[in-house]
């Protein structure tokens, strides 16, 4: 339990140790591995996956047969109401295929402008909303489908299949097959929409594919203990609002947030600017945010928490480990080598 001056920093960072490809002999950084070192894991760990690991660190877990709700919570973020309905991210895709499969690129790659994005959900909609469904490009890379009733599907989140087959991944549940006739349908759509021909004509790649993930309604929040969260990615913020706790952007550096940060507590910073490069395997692009990660962040916090004017800090990526580093775990000067291991 914090005191009333302490402050904890939890850093969330995806992609911390790179894109697949990337190899095993590889050195991790000289301040991630002495953190491997020296620090402790924490028990217990998050759930993988960026969103899961997110709703978790606000006390919110999916049940087994159910998606976490992302498209009602992060539609708060974007649309600025509240609406109880159930609703499901319909993100704009693009499929390529390769043999027998079919290959997902997001908006990282379609690059999107708002302008083109809700032109091809209006094309969606001439078909659609006579049945009473409604599709929202509240972003060029953030859809939000509401049908005309709730759907008993289980979904896979986008951010896991880019660069994947998806076949293996589309809606399961007692409505699945229902819901890969839908995605059929809007596939037949986008083929002839106007708006791709002319992205196509420019030489952009097609929006082809939806991809349906996150269904549900709005959860109920347990009390949340974060003092500030520090952020910009959109599950986070959505439920920093939605629990009406302080919320800011990130920081330039540890130092910037050391200045910043007057609230004791603890303060949950994401760190999710190199995910994308991980995605799409952009090596040289995760190695420059390493690069600005050891030094803006990794190195700082370490002398705060030896100095102890950081009580406490936690290092987490999307796959469920995280690390635990406190005055005395840093002061472990004979322990060597990670142990927390790729």
């Amino acid at each position: 339990m914090n005191t009333a001056t302490e402050r904890v920093l939890v850093l969330l960072v995806p992609g911390l140790f790179g894109p697949a490809r990337r190899s095993a002999d590889d050195a991790h950084p000289p301040m991630l591995a002495k953190w491997l070192a020296r620090a402790e894991p924490a028990q217990p760990g998050l759930p993988p996956g960026l969103e899961a690991a997110v709703f978790k660190l606000f006390g919110i877990e999916a049940a087994a047969d159910a998606d976490l709700p992302v498209a009602a919570v992060t539609r708060v973020l974007d649309m600025g109401v509240i609406d109880k309905g159930w609703w499901l991210r319909a993100d704009p895709v693009h499929l390529q295929p390769e043999r027998d499969r079919l290959i997902l690129s997001d908006n990282h790659a379609l690059q999107l402008s708002p302008g083109d994005a809700e032109a091809l959900a209006a094309e969606i909609l001439e078909t659609f909303a006579a049945d009473g469904w409604v599709l929202k490009a509240a972003r060029p890379g953030r859809w939000y489908l509401k049908p005309p009733r709730a759907a008993r599907i289980v979904t896979t989140p986008l951010p896991q299949i880019v660069g994947r087959d998806i076949h293996p991944h589309l809606p399961q549940g007692k409505d699945g097959k229902a819901w890969h006739t839908v995605l059929n349908e809007i596939q037949i759509l986008l083929h002839s929409a106007k708006t791709n021909a002319e992205r196509e004509a420019r030489g952009q790649l097609p929006v082809n594919s939806l991809w349906f993930w996150g269904s549900g309604r709005l959860p109920a929040l347990p009390p949340v203990h974060w003092a500030h969260v520090w952020s910009q990615e959109p599950a986070s913020l959505a439920l920093a609002r939605l629990s009406q706790t302080p919320a800011s952007g990130v920081p330039e550096s540890f130092g910037d947030w050391h200045r910043e940060a007057r609230a004791p507590g603890s303060h949950l910073m994401v760190l999710d600017q190199a995910r994308a490069a991980v995605r799409y395997g952009q090596e040289d692009v995760w190695r420059e945010f390493m690069q600005a990660l050891e030094r803006d962040w990794l190195v700082p916090l370490w002398r705060a928490v030896k100095d102890k004017t950081v009580e406490r800090a936690e290092l987490h990526d999307e796959t469920g480990r995280g690390l635990v580093l406190t005055a005395r775990y840093a002061r472990r000067w004979w322990r060597r080598g990670g142990r927390w291991l790729t």
